[in-house]
This record gives structure tokens, C-alpha cells and sequence, in this order.
């Protein structure tokens, strides 16, 4: 055991002066104050840079395939009637949701913009007083179409309620109108209540869930259809409204998927004013899939987007195919969206900024480094002080 340490102590290269030997000044109990303050500092700076968490982007190519897209949507219409008001969409994939009614909600507004009541998205649904009023006239009631079906089905299809009359007119291609000379319209006083709403305006809220794949959503004026040729709009109360209906608007949030907070959305907050009746807005949207991996939850799967924007007037006209149709040369009034899918993907993985090895090795660079810096520099004090107390000796 004697011959071990012995052998072990030859190795010691940290040899230890004794202390008779060891000088102690003031101004090495400065120094070494000084550097201990110092340590601490820059220990406590690598402690909180090791546990500070830094995200990591990555760009891939998107594989997903068949997956749905979830729009959020909170959009205000100051100065058309949310029975005018109708929303749209449609993909290139053939898919088209006309008058959405799903996850949507509208609320009425008042010139001043305060909420009147909520409805669902509808240009005018089924009124259960409506059909209760028209059975009320008898079994053997049916309501004329007005020629707006086919000749086989005049003695069969009875239009009941001006709903079906609306129907009845849409699937035949022509505009309807206010209801004005429409028996049933003018029972359910539908004339009355289209002029008693012509000065609101309507909030649109809610969720939609598309294709993942090029589309569009749009609002606009009228019930909708498709003919063989394009997607059109019953204009006729729009257009013919004493009223000025026009489409300023105001996004106060549109955003694709779930929400996180590191996501900003670039039409939050947009605000546009016009004073012309037939003009046109369209925004162009860019989706960049994203997904979210953080340290300490579950990952999230969302989207981002970049969006370009134009506006423009349009000039009103008629159908030469549908002459009873009143539609938008050049374009239909209103706001549109387009959405184009990126190919690419953003992943974002958080992570440490450094590893615990790092940190070690950063704990080991400071302590050694800042003793090394006070053993030179007391010693340069030390020697100074030596040499001015020969002078004064001398």
C-alpha cells in the first residue's frame, strides 16, 4: 500500500505549496471576489442558454394524401342583409357546397353594427309556419310553380311555399326576384320581410371543411347554381334594391387548421370600403401544411399561408342563355377566396439549444478559464505592488 501511494504521488500534477509559503494580499482577496462573481454569472448565462428551447424548421415534399382542410372564418359585411348574403364553395376536384348551412353561423347587424340575432346561413330555409299556413288551406291545395317545371310535372309537383317556388326556379335556371305576384311569397309576407332587412348588415362565422386541394369559397349576393357553362347568382334583389348594397368588409380572422400560437395570419384584421354596388374582391391564398413537434405535448398538424390580393368593378348585365337571369359580366360581386396547396411541408421541432454535454463542457471552459484570467492578473498586481515598494525603499 506504501509502495501504491508512493507511486500515485509521483503522478500528482497539481503539486501543493506549503503554507508558510503562501502570501496572502488584499489585492488577491479583490481578485479572486471579482473572479468568483464572474463564474457565478456566466454559469448562471450557460444554465439558462442550455435550457432555452430553440425550433428547429425542416422543409420536406407533403405526401399526405385524401386529408380534409378546416377553414376558420370571421368575416363582417356591414352593408348587405344576411338574406341576401350566400356562401359558395367548390374545389377542382368537382366537389361544391352551395349556401353553406354547416359549422356556419350568421348574425344580423344593425347600421350601427350591433348584433340583432343569429341565424343559420341561409338565403331563406324551410319555414315550418309556412308549410303549417299552406296546409291550413286545404288538402287538396297545390300551389302553382309558375311554368318553372317541366311540362310532364305541372299536374304533379305542387310548390307549396315560396321556398318551393324559389327551388322550383333555381333548378329551371331563372332569377326569382323579391316574391312580388308569387302567391305564396305574398302569404308568407317574404316581400315585406326582404325590405325590412335591406339596411342590416351580417357577420359571418364559423368552420368549413374542404378537399385538401385547389378551391375556392366565396360570398356573394343571391341564391346560386350551376348551369352547364358557369357558377351563377339570382342578382335580381341585389341589383334592384332601393338600398346600396355594396361589399365592404372586414376580416377579423381566417386562418387553415388548428390554432397555434407561433402562427400569424396575414388577412387578420383586413379592412376594405367601397361605394360602388358591383365590385369584386378576391384574395389569393397559398396553404404551406405545417406541423408543430414540441418538447413537452403532442405534435400539431395546421397550416400557414401567404395571400395576394385584387380588387376590382364589374359592369352588370343579363344572360343571354338565361335571359331571366341577372348575373356580373366579367365577374359576380362579392368576396372570393382562392386556395392553392403548397407541395411542401414545414416541420418545426423544438428542441434544447444545447446538449448536456455541451453544457458541461461549457461549465468546465468557464470555471478553468476565468481562474486562469485571476492567477495572471494577480499575479501582474502582485509583481507591480513588489516592484513600486523597491522604489520607495530605494
Amino acid at each position: 500500500m506504501v509502495v501504491s501511494r508512493k507511486r500515485l504521488t509521483a503522478f500528482d500534477g497539481f503539486s501543493k505549496t506549503v503554507e508558510d509559503a503562501r502570501v496572502r494580499t488584499t489585492s488577491g482577496g479583490v481578485v479572486t471576489m471579482a473572479a468568483v462573481a464572474l463564474i457565478v454569472y456566466l454559469l448562471a448565462s450557460e444554465w439558462i442558454d442550455y435550457r432555452r428551447i430553440v425550433t428547429r424548421p425542416e422543409l420536406i415534399v407533403d405526401m399526405t394524401r385524401g386529408e380534409r382542410l378546416d377553414i376558420n372564418l370571421n368575416v363582417t359585411f356591414p352593408t348587405v342583409p344576411c338574406a341576401l348574403l350566400t356562401l359558395d364553395v367548390m374545389d377542382v376536384s368537382g366537389e361544391q357546397q352551395s349556401e353553406v348551412t354547416h359549422g356556419i353561423i350568421k348574425t344580423r347587424l344593425d347600421p350601427s353594427g350591433k348584433a340583432l340575432a343569429q341565424e343559420k346561413l341561409l338565403l331563406a330555409g324551410p319555414d315550418e309556419a309556412a308549410r303549417e299556413a299552406a296546409a291550413a288551406l286545404g288538402t287538396d291545395y297545390c300551389g302553382p310553380c309558375y311554368g318553372a317545371v317541366a311540362k310532364e310535372e305541372e299536374t304533379t309537383r305542387c310548390c307549396q311555399t315560396c321556398d318551393d317556388v324559389r327551388q322550383a326556379y333555381q333548378e329551371k335556371g331563372w332569377a326569382f326576384g323579391d316574391g312580388s305576384g308569387v302567391e305564396q311569397c305574398e302569404r308568407e309576407h317574404y316581400p315585406e320581410k326582404l325590405k325590412e332587412v335591406e339596411h342590416e348588415g351580417c357577420n359571418v362565422a364559423g368552420h368549413l371543411s374542404v378537399n385538401k386541394v385547389i378551391g375556392n369559397f366565396h360570398f356573394a349576393p343571391g341564391r346560386s347554381y350551376t348551369s352547364p357553362q358557369m357558377h351563377v347568382h339570382d342578382l335580381n334583389v341585389y341589383q334592384q334594391s332601393k338600398t346600396t348594397h355594396t361589399f365592404s368588409h372586414e376580416i377579423h380572422h381566417l386562418s387553415f387548421g388548428p390554432y397555434h400560437q407561433s402562427i400569424h395570419n396575414p388577412l387578420d384584421g383586413t379592412k376594405k370600403t367601397t361605394a360602388m354596388r358591383n365590385f369584386n374582391y378576391m384574395y389569393f391564398v397559398k396553404v404551406v401544411s405545417t406541423r408543430f413537434e414540441p418538447l413537452d405535448a403532442d405534435p400539431v398538424e395546421t397550416n400557414q399561408y401567404s395571400v395576394t390580393s385584387h380588387e376590382r368593378s364589374i359592369m352588370g348585365g343579363r344572360d343571354e342563355d338565361h335571359p331571366n337571369t341577372m348575373h356580373a359580366r366579367g365577374g359576380i360581386p362579392g368576396v372570393f377566396f382562392s386556395y392553392d396547396i403548397s407541395p411542401m411541408k414545414v416541420i418545426n421541432h423544438e428542441e434544447h439549444a444545447k446538449s448536456f454535454g455541451s453544457f458541461l463542457t461549457g461549465v468546465c471552459a468557464i470555471v478553468g478559464s476565468v481562474l486562469a484570467v485571476a492567477a495572471v492578473v494577480d499575479r501582474g498586481v502582485w509583481e507591480a505592488d513588489k516592484a513600486l515598494n523597491r522604489k520607495k525603499a530605494l
